[in-house]
């Protein structure tokens, strides 16, 4: 399955690494530790929200 880092916003296959992380009920994937790391550091400003209307 191909997924976007939230932090880099790189295209990879999510069964080749290792990095993912729960938040707020989603997994998301990263593609290296780096980015696994900053997202931890602040997760609110890599997640996308929609608005509720």
């Amino acid at each position: 399955m191909k997924v976007v880092c939230p932090v880099c916003n790189r295209l990879f296959e999510a069964e080749c690494s290792p990095y993912k992380e729960m938040y707020n009920g989603i997994i998301y994937y990263f593609d290296t530790e780096i980015c696994q790391l900053t997202f931890r550091q602040n997760p609110e400003r890599f997640v996308y929200h929609c608005d509720k209307q």
